[in-house]
């Protein structure tokens, strides 16, 4: 079996493809080239990850192209992704597409700026330490038992679905604990009409068109944001009026204070739920559909992962005493988010002229940090195309370049719930396989539609067989 590239930072700069900038403003990476007006809009939306993986092949580690307002970089060497995300991530901001989920979240954590980011993340980051997750493991894993009581003995099925009905589930109940959601399949239906509409409307060919020829989409998005905050606001005036303290996530969120001593507004709290609910429930249902359907295909990791489950749960129920035995069960959550980066790409706009590797970044540039990439670049990864959990097992995490390997982003917009979902993706991974097999549904496997997560375009059909 090839053994992981040897790697010293320490030693020797790592190694690079493409030229080197000699920091004259004016002067721009190589890359393709596309048409007029359009530029390249069309071919990179129809596949961008086919074009990013075979742009970065072609013209290096980083990649220029112009678009009709402007410039794109295409950055996915590990030493220019960390001075974009901390060296220098003080001047840059969230990318454009990233700021057009401001109709949906509205301005959480994952769009906001400036002092009111920080601000926001002051308050909110306290709640999703590990110390104040690990008592929700019990939840995650009862919700997961909850689901696979519900499948049939033998069934195919979209475990693609399952695993967004799951999550779901998962984060109603850290959220929101006992209070009372009206309908959850509506608000799941809500969350998928606004996550449909966002993918449709970021497709670069789409983003050309006036507003006119995007009005039924546009208005069916409005609807169902409108749907969607009549349920939040109900529940966080209710909340605020039950004088009862909660240990939910809003519970600590309602009590959470700024330097100051203030409190979230019912419009912040809002924001930041609609948040956990779009870019949290959706991202782990992704990392455990694509881990799934990856074991279903490799029955010799399937194999391994049952015998660790067995012995390191001996018939009970997953908790959280169990997580530090499941380094099998860890180590197939990070090579499926390896392979299948549920965020698959980073979007950064500069916010005045920079120097990265040599070039001149221009104020304005879109930047695109593509962990889909760098995650299959076989200079960090050996077989980079291949399904090795077993790499993870011998310290590789701690000798790859700091951004060779970057699911839940880095710096200080790092995700903010990577231990809850590092937590969820394992219990709910290991419950599945205490209870239930997956095979292969014949020949159909997935096809990817990327957009601001890396989503199965028909589902992930699977076999899967509840144990007797």
């Amino acid at each position: 079996m090839a053994s992981e590239p040897a790697l010293s930072t320490a030693t020797s700069p790592l190694p690079r493809r493409g030229p080197i900038g000699r920091g004259r403003a004016g002067e721009y990476p190589p890359g393709p080239r596309g048409l007029p007006i359009v530029g390249l809009a069309v071919q990179f939306s129809s596949s961008p990850l086919e074009r990013m993986t075979e742009w970065t092949r072609e013209y290096g580690d980083i990649v220029h192209w112009k678009v009709p307002r402007g410039h794109i970089y295409l950055v996915s060497h590990p030493d220019d992704i960390a001075s974009v995300l901390v060296g220098d991530h003080a001047h840059y901001m969230k990318d454009e597409i990233t700021h057009e989920l401001e109709p949906i979240v509205g301005h959480g954590l994952l769009t906001s700026e400036g002092a009111y980011w920080r601000r926001q993340r002051k308050i909110v980051a306290p709640s999703f330490q590990p110390r104040h997750i690990a008592e929700f493991a019990d939840t995650m894993v009862r919700c997961t038992i909850e689901a696979i009581e519900r499948w049939p003995a033998r069934s195919e099925r979209d475990i693609h679905t399952d695993m967004m009905h799951l999550t779901l589930d998962i984060v109603l109940d850290t959220l929101f604990g006992e209070a009372e959601v009206p309908d959850v399949t509506a608000v799941g239906r809500i969350v998928g009409t606004l996550m449909e509409g966002f993918q449709r409307n970021s497709l670069s060919w789409r983003r050309l068109l006036p507003p006119i020829l995007k009005r039924r989409l546009l208005a069916r998005m409005a609807s169902a944001r409108a749907q969607l905050d009549t349920i939040l606001f109900e529940i966080i005036r209710a909340r605020r009026a039950d004088p009862r303290a909660r240990e939910d996530l809003l519970g600590r969120l309602l009590a959470a204070q700024d330097d100051d001593g203030a409190r979230m507004t019912d419009e912040q709290l809002r924001d930041e739920v609609a948040t956990l609910f779009l870019a949290g429930h959706e991202t782990t249902a992704l990392a455990l559909s694509f881990a799934l359907d990856l074991i279903a295909h490799h029955p010799e990791v399937a194999h391994k992962l049952r015998v660790e489950v067995d012995r390191v749960l001996g018939g009970e129920r997953a908790r959280l005493s169990h997580m530090a035995a499941l380094v099998y069960t860890d180590a197939v959550i990070r090579e499926a988010m390896r392979l299948y980066p549920p965020a698959y790409t980073i979007g950064r706009e500069a916010l005045d002229d920079r120097v990265l590797a040599g070039w001149v970044i221009p104020r304005g540039a879109q930047l695109l940090l593509p962990q889909w990439v760098t995650h299959r670049d076989e200079r960090w990864f050996a077989s980079p195309e291949s399904f090795r959990p077993e790499r993870w097992l011998d310290g590789l995490a701690d000798r790859l370049p700091r951004f060779a390997y970057y699911p839940f982003g880095g710096g200080a917009r790092v995700c903010v719930g990577n231990h809850f979902a590092m937590l969820e993706a394992v219990l709910a991974l290991a419950t599945i396989t205490q209870h239930a097999r997956v095979r292969p549904a014949g020949a159909r496997r997935f096809s990817l539609s990327p957009s601001v997560t890396l989503r199965p375009r028909d589902g992930v059909p699977l076999v899967v067989e509840r144990n007797a």
